[in-house]
């Protein structure tokens, strides 16, 4: 096997610049209901401040500006340039007013102490190569008595079953690894505490578990080309990554029903207090 491809900050900016355009835009919308899900468990009030870290394509940030108001704000930030032009193009045809989208690295916020009531963070903490640095800094932005919420793939399930662990075992054949800075499913109670390390408490976890139907296989391809295993995906010739997919393909057909390819994801929602 060639040397694993060790995903840093530069090759993850690289994977979402890339991908900007069909980011959560092609298929069912995965993270756009699940942000919505996350704002609806946390007690925003209108007239709120808050922080999206990672912001992406504004799956959290959307419906948390719409809760918090004309007289609320919140600034959404990511590492990735490319994407923060296509979410400041969702925000422009809402016509939100009380955004703010800056680019900017999640383990060094330019923000002064205490400046948030709510801190949000949604599938990202675990791509970052300092988890524990990023948990900090966002502690230290969130004002005494606001909140952080934050998802991750819960580990009850393997992720975006059946269809991901099928084509990481089809990188394993083809010789070529991936090196993720952590692992990408958790128990609610390792979320607890990883939240507990800079000093957030009163922590609630819920765990639900999700059915998701791609109706088109070029559909789902797209969806996992946004992801990070792009990365070792690309890294292959065209001929050999033509291959690759129709292989892969190919195992994923015999499980298709007539409304299509029926994926399963538990995802650990997350609040605690400052």
């Amino acid at each position: 096997m060639s040397e694993p491809i060790i995903m840093t900050k530069q090759i993850i900016e690289q994977v979402f610049d890339d991908t900007a355009k069909s980011y959560d835009s092609v298929g069912p919308g995965i993270y756009s209901q699940f942000g919505s899900h996350l704002i609806e468990k946390m007690p925003l009030v209108a007239g709120a401040h808050v922080l999206d870290v990672a912001t992406g394509k504004g799956a959290v940030l959307l419906p948390a500006a719409r809760r918090v108001g004309f007289q609320g704000h919140i600034i959404g930030i990511d590492i990735s340039r490319g994407i923060l032009q296509e979410a400041e193009r969702v925000v422009d045809a809402y016509g939100l007013t009380n955004v703010e989208l800056r680019k900017m690295d999640a383990e060094c916020l330019e923000f002064p102490d205490q400046t948030f009531d709510f801190v949000t963070c949604a599938f990202a903490l675990f791509l970052f190569p300092d988890m524990e640095a990023a948990l900090r800094e966002m502690y230290r932005v969130c004002k005494p008595g606001g909140f952080v919420g934050v998802t991750f793939f819960s580990n009850t399930q393997p992720m975006f079953h059946p269809v991901f662990p099928i084509l990481v075992q089809q990188l394993m054949a083809y010789q070529i690894g991936v090196h993720m800075p952590h692992p990408l499913v958790y128990a609610p109670e390792e979320v607890e505490a990883a939240l507990s390390k800079p000093g957030f408490g009163s922590t609630r976890t819920y765990v639900e578990a999700n059915e998701i139907i791609y109706e088109k296989l070029e559909d789902l391809w797209t969806f996992l080309l946004s992801l990070p295993i792009r990365a070792p995906i690309m890294s292959m010739n065209e001929e050999t990554r033509a291959r690759f997919k129709d292989e892969y393909f190919a195992k994923l057909r015999p499980m298709i029903y007539e409304e299509g390819l029926h994926i399963s994801v538990a995802i650990v929602y997350a609040m605690a207090k400052r």
